[in-house]
């Protein structure tokens, strides 16, 4: 959401500014400028990229505008509740509750744990998940960030296009006024698109990874603690340490046996 508000604000102080000189609009609309800034960048950039890069490039923009930062908070919770089933009633007790679980890299990982995988192999198996989860994420982010580095560059291509034109009818003076704005208009264009669009998009993705592998390594912690037989109290202290000291509410307060201060 703060994506789409950023955006929103920044097209907003354009526009603002624009009225508030008493500059028109008009001027500033130019389809073939915008054509060239936005399927020239998008056509080099997708000679980077495989097409299931670029298939799911779409649906990461909308995870950046829409997407929220994952909840470590929400992991140690969960955790200490798990270590608490199993210190009660064994590891073996937890399989009817991890099946309740929307997190699937979590869900994994302490089904593994019930299956008897020892920790080596457990950890070797999430982990190999991460790196997959990384490198798609990566491509995600190198799709957009491209994206926003190509396109003032194309702008500049539509310029100098633009400038040589006009500056091949030099004998009509009255033109060059005209034709000047036009060249210039593809470099607003390109500014415009990589600034206010493609690297905020590029930026929130990036940011929204690596809150997930934060909280990513923080379950790959706590299943491989709880394995080893960790108390709950152990656990929660442990997976603290990964949040900011305004997060840190300890055993007491997430179990319910104190108010948080």
């Amino acid at each position: 959401m703060t994506t789409i508000i950023g955006i929103v604000l920044a097209i907003m102080a354009i526009v603002i500014s624009t009225v508030m000189d008493g500059n028109s609009f008009g001027a500033l609309i130019g389809p073939s400028s915008l054509f060239l800034v936005v399927v020239g960048a998008l056509g080099v950039t997708l000679s980077g990229f495989d097409i299931p890069d670029v298939k799911s490039a779409p649906k990461a923009a909308i995870v950046a505008l829409t997407a929220k930062l994952a909840d470590g908070d929400a992991t140690v919770t969960k955790l200490m509740g798990f270590a608490e089933i199993a210190r009660r009633d064994g590891v073996l007790a937890l399989e009817s509750s991890i099946n309740e679980l929307d997190d699937e890299f979590l869900k994994a990982g302490l089904q593994q744990v019930v299956d008897g995988l020892d920790a080596d192999k457990v950890r070797e198996v999430m982990e190999i998940e991460l790196g997959a989860m990384d490198a798609r994420h990566q491509n995600n982010i190198a799709f957009w960030k491209a994206l926003g580095g190509y396109a003032p560059t194309m702008g500049m291509v539509g310029t100098v296009i633009g400038l040589i034109n006009m500056l091949g009818n030099l004998s009509d003076p009255a033109q060059l006024g005209a034709g000047l704005s036009v060249a210039l208009l593809t470099t607003l264009y390109g500014v415009i698109f990589a600034n206010l669009v493609f690297l905020p998009i590029g930026s929130k993705l990036a940011r929204l990874h690596s809150a997930e592998l934060t909280v990513k390594d923080m379950a790959i912690d706590g299943v491989i603690a709880l394995q080893s037989g960790a108390s709950p109290r152990a656990i929660v202290e442990r997976l603290e340490a990964f949040l900011a000291p305004d997060n840190r509410q300890g055993l007491d307060v997430r179990s319910g046996k104190k108010k948080a201060a």
